[in-house]
């Protein structure tokens, strides 16, 4: 990595212009984090027993609490915010030991954690990409350093301190095992994910479509008796009664989430932070059945193609011929379809990887520039809103938004999800269309 970064510094003036700014912006930025985390410490944006926390850590650690007195840790009904606790009751109960802590030690621990988890999540694509023998890989995360360091959803985890760069850390190593086809680490990087946020384990589906099968339902056994364990230790820990009444709640909750979810409507002035297939429709359209019946169209329209790919392979298996890359290609598809599913996204955390990856193999210029195109503006919106703070101070800010903010108004989010999703779905058709193409001419000969 040091060799190539020092390679690249050396070769390139615009390389070493851009590292620069990118570092001058993070050691602002740091600067700036620090004295909001720490001197600021505004108590309407968060709190736990009086002291500082931001808004995602406080609902985890009031959960926490929450669970160590036996109280219900889900909203019922209709939502009137968009913070709330909604990972499993093991979550809760591995964070209690947490509560015997000052919070200000929490807090220090969680960003040391996160810029730990950051680093790592690069350092583990570098492997990655070395691993797959793909060099240009490589290069790509090396050119791409400095929108790692301005990249808008690490800044907002750290702000925040919610779990997407540690989640997506998570979600690189079971990549990684499934590519290895690791079984012991694939079952528990996948139990652990499944805890918090499900969707993110698709990795899964990789075997599943591409092989070899029989890995698949090994770790999908494994993990399902794993996620089981973690459920009756969790009951047992908390009484019978208490924990099966939490793990139905949960249940409820994650199923009835999307309809209690307190959308924006047009008659807002911004779209907001979430960028789904469903609220953008409903921010449109306006909210009705029929509406969101129009969004759900547009979604299965938009993975149709998918779900159709995915089908063609369950009746071709092709895991001798699969390469590693193709499987990378499907495991990036399938992130970027369970998001498009999704009703309430807020990041594409992992979108970096893509990224890199998309500049790597892709060698039609336009669409090397379209992937830019969506991209690169979602990555720079930290240091946009950064920029425009220190210019216009608090008359930028209408409450959680920021007036200039681009991503308060257009589903910026979305676009980059689309258009990644179009350029691999295209990729994989090719690769299907050119293994149907080499069966033919078995077959004729």
């Amino acid at each position: 990595m040091l060799s190539s970064l020092r390679e690249l510094w050396l070769r390139s003036t615009w390389y070493r212009r851009l590292l620069s700014l990118a570092l001058a912006f993070l050691l602002l930025r740091l600067g700036g984090q620090v004295y909001y985390l720490f001197i600021v410490q505004p108590l309407e944006m968060g709190s736990f027993h009086g002291v500082f926390v931001p808004n995602d850590l406080k609902d985890y650690l009031e959960a926490a609490e929450r669970f160590s007195l036996r109280q219900d840790l889900y909203l019922e009904g209709r939502l009137n915010r968009v913070e709330f606790y909604q990972y499993a009751p093991s979550y809760a109960l591995a964070l209690t030991p947490l509560l015997h802590l000052h919070p200000t030690i929490i807090l220090i621990g969680d960003v040391l954690l996160h810029l730990a988890a950051y680093i790592a999540l690069y350092l583990t694509w570098q492997r990655i990409f070395r691993r797959l023998n793909l060099p240009r890989g490589e290069e790509m995360l090396t050119w791409t350093l400095p929108l790692w360091l301005v990249f808008e959803p690490f800044w907002s985890d750290l702000s925040y301190l919610n779990i997407y760069i540690l989640v997506a850390l998570l979600a690189s190593w079971l990549t990684e095992a499934v590519l290895r086809e690791d079984l012991t680490w694939s079952a528990i990087l996948s139990v652990v994910l499944l805890q918090v946020k499900p969707f993110w384990a698709f990795a899964l589906g990789v075997p599943f479509l591409l092989g070899p099968r029989k890995f698949f339902w090994k770790t999908l056994g494994l993990t399902l008796a794993g996620y089981l364990a973690v459920m009756g230790i969790t009951i047992v820990a908390a009484g019978p009664q208490y924990g099966l009444q939490q793990y139905a709640a949960y249940f409820r909750f994650l199923v009835g989430m999307s309809a209690n979810f307190p959308w924006r409507g047009p008659e807002l002035s911004m779209l907001g932070y979430n960028h789904s297939v469903m609220q953008t429709v409903l921010y449109l359209a306006g909210i009705s059945p029929q509406t969101r019946l129009l969004a759900n169209g547009l979604k299965f329209l938009i993975l149709l193609p998918l779900a159709g790919l995915g089908a063609w392979h369950l009746f071709h298996p092709a895991q001798k011929e699969t390469d590693n890359l193709h499987k990378l290609e499907m495991a990036f598809t399938l992130y970027l379809a369970a998001f498009l599913f999704l009703d309430i996204i807020w990041e594409v955390t992992l979108g970096l990887a893509v990224f890199a990856y998309l500049l790597a193999i892709t060698h039609n210029r336009l669409e090397r520039w379209l992937a830019c195109l969506v991209f690169i503006p979602y990555c720079l919106l930290d240091a946009w809103r950064f920029v425009s703070y220190l210019l216009w101070g608090e008359r930028c800010l209408a409450g959680a938004y920021i007036l200039t903010d681009p991503s308060a108004y257009l589903p910026m989010i979305l676009f980059v999800l689309l258009i990644f999703y179009a350029l691999l779905l295209r990729r994989l058709f090719e690769r299907a269309a050119a293994f149907s193409h080499r069966n033919s001419k078995q077959a004729a000969g």
